[in-house]
């Protein structure tokens, strides 16, 4: 049974006027429907990109150490080094693979003696 309505409406996507045969018809055809889907799907997407991102670099400051705890300790990290000498993570990788600075390995993580870096300087 169909209805004998009809509506002039502006499709929601495209902004084209068209004739409605429902009072909830939204789109003029089925293709501006999908892509209107498809839009949305995609912005939430890249909203929800967005909201994890802004929660590691939250999280990321979160971590910072000083300097003084770090002076405190003998076992270094990767990531304290670059903080106590100011070098980037990938120079001091390379010094270790060189072999001018040695580690002590536990799983994947290095760990560097203090006086280890006192004798690099």
């Amino acid at each position: 049974m169909s209805s004998n309505i009809r509506i002039e409406k502006i499709c929601i996507f495209c902004k084209e006027k068209f004739i409605a045969k429902t009072f909830s018809t939204k789109y003029c055809t089925h293709r501006c429907n999908q892509k209107d889907y498809k839009k949305k799907v995609k912005e939430e997407r890249i909203q929800k990109s967005k909201e994890e991102f802004q929660t590691e670099v939250k999280l990321k400051q979160l971590k910072v150490v000083s300097i003084e705890d770090v002076q405190k300790k003998t076992y270094l990290t990767i990531k304290e080094v670059c903080l106590l000498m100011n070098i980037s993570e990938s120079t001091i990788r390379k010094l270790i693979k060189k072999g001018d600075l040695k580690t002590i390995r536990v799983g994947k993580k290095h760990f560097l003696l203090k006086s280890e870096l006192n004798n690099f300087r």
